[in-house]
């Protein structure tokens, strides 16, 4: 027999604002409840409150780096025997609201973090190919791509950050690696400085 909790969402569904929700029983700490569903992934679960008699309606997000606050999880209860059509307007008018205008924002920066996993995954990758050997040892919470020469104690770590960042740390690495290491490095600070001065030089000039 379908819980009280499942009935409610089915009678809810056909009436919600902008059509397409559906309705499924859940079961969440035990209790038999009930999900409304939305195609661009919205959820409204529907679980019995504490209250004998009463239901509970809440929204849900998906994993997030966007910084939720208990502003942003509307709930409210409301007697079963109301029905569906009364769960259907407290969920437009009490949860919706907010909801509606947080989830893109959700959506907006779990796209962005998806893009920075990829960019930071392409980077090491790129590192991996350059050292024979190296690999990629943990992927969170942060990205390492690891070195370590076989038979030594040295070690070349790099984490990459994004945006352009890395922390890199080589140890117990031998004179002529060092020496590779700091030319490489003194070459990309070479090519990197001065362009400021170059910049005055020139508008200097043309100020003549």
């Amino acid at each position: 027999m379908p819980s009280i909790t499942y009935q409610l969402a089915a009678e809810a569904a056909p009436l919600m604002p902008g059509g397409g929700w559906t309705a499924r029983p859940s079961a969440a700490s035990g209790k038999e409840g009930a999900v409304l569903e939305h195609p661009d992934g919205r959820r409204i679960e529907i679980s019995p409150a504490q209250r004998e008699g009463y239901v509970r309606a809440r929204v849900a997000y998906p994993d997030t780096s966007y910084s939720l606050m208990q502003r942003h999880r509307p709930r409210t209860e409301m007697r079963a025997d109301r029905g569906g059509r009364a769960l259907e307007q407290a969920v437009r008018t009490k949860l919706l609201p907010v909801y509606d205008e947080t989830y893109p924002k959700v959506l907006a920066a779990n796209e962005e973090s998806r893009k920075h996993a990829e960019a930071r995954a392409a980077v090491a990758d790129h590192l991996v190919a350059l050292v024979p050997g190296a690999e990629v040892t943990r992927s969170e919470p942060s990205l390492i791509v690891e070195y370590r020469k076989r038979g030594t104690i040295e070690r070349v770590t790099a984490q990459v950050l994004g945006d352009g960042l890395n922390i890199v740390t080589f140890r117990y690495v031998g004179d002529e690696a060092t020496e590779a290491v700091m030319k490489a490095y003194g070459e990309v600070t070479r090519r990197t400085a001065a362009a400021p001065d170059d910049r005055s030089g020139d508008a200097d000039e043309a100020a003549r």
